[in-house]
């Protein structure tokens, strides 16, 4: 059988705890795709560095672009920067490549063992563009998540605690709703750790931290607004990164943003990894 290219994108900043877990899963992905590894790797001041210098060692598929930039004190204006980084190194080497996965290399987001099985069933349906998955710790990427009529950010409307509680008691509604028919659930962004992304229909986007109206479906703000009672603050900054990539896509190639019910990381004790966080 001939493995699908792919390239797993990893953003690492003070990682020892997570990484070595995160790229022994990365490992696993050998199963099912050819896989290229390319980290945008930030200054660290733990065993980080050492962790990649030693995998690289025997994975002569590990490249690792250094930052040598200034860091923003935005972590989001950091993290776009670094998830752009790694969308141009994929533009520049990698456009034949038919898929790439972001993936987080912290504590908690994909540790857990993965679920080879469940990607390899995803791979077989046609219905999406970019596909993330629920976990089994609990759903806890909520920032990043845009579905009807929740797409605006709730950090960035008043009383955003009222917001992304309606938010995750319709989100949990709606995920029930879509395992029992054992289907992908439409949004306009989700991540959740670790999502797939068909190639051609992402090179054209970029990742950014500010807050673009033109991207979002008409009226969709306003009827967010009325729905929870809260209208937008006026800031435009320091919004999800996710979010304006997702919706870029959909913008400009009709991407199809899909979430799967199903788990690719399992369950594990580390209490960080089992902890439904505030975004």
């Amino acid at each position: 059988m001939t493995l699908k290219n792919c390239c797993v994108c990893l953003c690492v900043y003070n990682n020892e705890e997570g990484l070595p877990r995160v790229l022994n899963n990365i490992k696993k992905l050998d199963e099912i795709f050819n896989t290229e590894i390319l980290v945008f790797y930030d200054h660290s001041n733990d065993k980080t560095p050492q962790i990649l210098n030693d995998f690289r060692m025997n994975h002569k598929n590990l490249k690792i672009i250094i930052n040598n930039n200034k860091r923003s004190r935005l972590r989001t204006e950091n993290i776009a920067f670094a998830r752009n980084s790694l969308i141009q190194l994929i533009r520049n080497d990698y456009k034949h490549y038919e898929y790439f996965i972001m993936m987080d290399s912290n504590e908690y987001s994909c540790v857990g063992n993965i679920n080879i099985d469940v990607i390899k069933e995803t791979l077989t349906h046609n219905n999406w563009d970019c596909i993330s998955f629920d976990r089994a710790a609990g759903y806890y990427d909520t920032w990043a998540l845009s579905f009807d009529p929740y797409i605006y950010s709730f950090f960035h409307l008043n009383n955003y605690k009222k917001v992304v509680s309606m938010m995750r008691k319709d989100f949990e509604i709606l995920l029930n709703e879509y395992k029992k028919k054992d289907e992908f659930i439409p949004v306009y962004s989700a991540f959740n750790g670790f999502a797939i992304y068909k190639t051609n229909k992402f090179l054209n986007c970029s990742y950014s931290s500010n807050i673009d109206l033109s991207l979002f479906p008409p009226d969709s703000i306003i009827k967010q607004e009325l729905l929870t009672g809260e209208k937008i603050i006026h800031n435009k900054i320091n919004d999800c990164e996710h979010r304006h990539f997702h919706l870029e896509a959909i913008k400009k190639n009709n991407a199809l943003i899909r979430i799967s019910t199903k788990h690719v990381f399992s369950k594990v004790d580390n209490p960080r990894a089992n902890l439904r966080g505030p975004c």
